[in-house]
């Protein structure tokens, strides 16, 4: 499961930065619903990189791997649930700069970090939810073209991915993705 995990999230992350938007008459069509939900602050633990839009295709896979390999799930201290998040934040500027990636979990306190992984404060603020469609990582990836297409005033303070505890790449494919506003 973990091997396929790590090949579908180089798959993803690959059909992010290259798939094509949907043209219809010139217009970029954008008919995926979202709905708007306030999110109270969020405390994160995890491994980061620090990425853009053309490094991630190598960065991210890279960093899901070190997530399993090295069992830093494992290593988290005070975890609220078995949810993963992986969240996009100190954005230089859009979604096209250079952004930080954190893959973790949401925890209850940030005291204690262990060595090599951060913790975060994930700012409470309205959010944009995207729910995936379809099998993964082509859902994942056409909703993130329709999220950089939409006219959102997006706020890019911390954007983030919700993989539930029972995510499965084959069979429970989902991915929320929160925009902040």
């Amino acid at each position: 499961m973990f091997k396929s995990f790590l090949l579908i999230c180089s798959i993803a992350t690959s059909l992010m930065i290259q798939a094509e938007p949907i043209q219809t008459s010139g217009e970029i069509e954008n008919s995926m619903p979202y709905k708007m939900e306030k999110q109270e602050k969020k405390l994160v633990m995890g491994i980061m990189i620090r990425t853009d839009n053309e490094q991630c295709l190598k960065d991210m896979p890279q960093l899901w791997e070190k997530l399993f390999k090295e069992k830093i799930l494992e290593k988290i201290p005070h975890k609220v649930n078995k949810t993963i998040l992986a969240v996009y934040t100190d954005y230089e500027d859009d979604y096209t700069k250079p952004y930080s990636y954190i893959v973790g979990c949401e925890v209850s306190t940030l005291d204690n970090i262990p060595e090599g992984l951060v913790g975060i404060i994930v700012p409470p603020s309205l959010y944009a939810v995207y729910t995936t469609a379809g099998p993964y990582p082509q859902g994942l990836s056409n909703t993130w073209q329709t999220i950089w297409k939409t006219p959102l005033k997006r706020a890019y303070t911390s954007d983030f991915e919700v993989y539930s505890h029972d995510f499965n790449p084959q069979t429970k494919p989902e991915v929320k993705i929160y925009i902040a506003l």
